[in-house]
């Protein structure tokens, strides 16, 4: 799910989402594969989901896409000798549930930081359940991002309106992160710029709770330090702006995929600045093809581009 919305529509499109979501810290030993799949934890059978896979392929050290071609019985063979072998470094495992469906596992270091906790401690630190929000949610992580039209400014036909980016994942995929912000109202381009000071938190403490408001007023100081980052890049001129998307997309390690997304995207933003080619980016990120996580990365290369402007 993408779109714009109230922040109060995103907190109860998180409740009903978690509904059937529960913890457990499961022995090892309670635990046998049946295949990528499925695995019997105690006496119950359980879907394990891709997100729980590829987890459990990078702890048991066994290459995700390799186990993924392997028929069901030597996925099995594979996976429950791996388990057998992680008896001998721990006892437990942390594992999150959706049902019958295990969603994620991870070891005792792992401390949750649930989409509703952060939903909440937003509304504590004074965003009003009724603000426009742009969010994109699914099975793997939450994009929240806030823009404040009060703080808009702009350059040519151009207007833009900073804010703040919030992200997290229950799964694994990305730590928890806050960041800078900018919309785009002309074509509702988004883009993401990490702030100065250490923004993004793994799940192993509850430091990121805690420096929440610290963190929101340093995203408000980047925002002032981009804004002219953002006028320099109109200025700057590129000469071969397609082989400039081609070299940053190395360097960013952009996926075929996505790459193919960002040449699209070209065609409605062609130009010869470096605002032209950071548009490039933020619109493919608008592409539906893209998933959530997909679209959240060009959103971030996007915003590290646009640190290498010089201001």
């Amino acid at each position: 799910m993408r779109g714009k919305t109230t922040l109060e529509n995103v907190v109860s499109k998180v409740e009903k989402m978690s509904v059937n979501y529960h913890d457990e810290t499961i022995p090892v030993a309670d635990m046998e594969f049946e295949g990528i799949d499925w695995m019997l934890i105690g006496n119950n059978i359980f879907e394990v989901l891709p997100s729980a896979q590829r987890l459990f392929a990078n702890r048991l050290r066994v290459p995700y896409s390799y186990l993924y071609r392997c028929p069901e019985h030597l996925q099995a063979q594979n996976l429950n000798y791996w388990l057998k072998q992680q008896q001998k470094e721990r006892e437990t495992f942390f594992c999150r549930f959706d049902g019958h469906s295990l969603r994620a596992v991870f070891t005792d270091r792992y401390t949750a930081l649930d989409h509703a906790e952060i939903l909440e401690r937003m509304q504590e630190y004074g965003f009003s359940q009724d603000i426009e929000v742009h969010y994109s949610l699914d099975e793997n992580l939450l994009v929240l991002k806030v823009p404040d039209f009060t703080r808009t400014f702009g350059f040519n036909d151009d207007k833009i309106v900073p804010g703040v980016s919030i992200a997290n994942s229950e799964v694994g995929i990305l730590a928890f992160s806050i960041e800078a912000y900018f919309y785009r109202l002309v074509c509702s381009n988004g883009l993401v710029s990490k702030i100065a000071i250490a923004s993004r938190f793994k799940h192993i403490s509850t430091k990121a709770m805690e420096e929440f408001p610290h963190i929101l007023q340093q995203v408000i100081y980047e925002s002032d330090r981009s804004r002219r980052r953002f006028e320099i890049s109109t200025q700057s001129r590129v000469d071969d702006p397609l082989a400039t998307i081609g070299s940053f997309n190395r360097q960013f390690q952009i996926t075929k995929k996505e790459a193919e997304t960002i040449e699209r995207a070209w065609q409605f933003e062609q130009g010869q600045t470096m605002f032209h080619v950071i548009n490039a980016y933020t619109r493919a990120a608008q592409d539906p093809s893209l998933s959530g996580e997909e679209a959240y990365k060009l959103e971030r290369v996007a915003g590290q581009i646009l640190s290498l402007v010089r201001s």
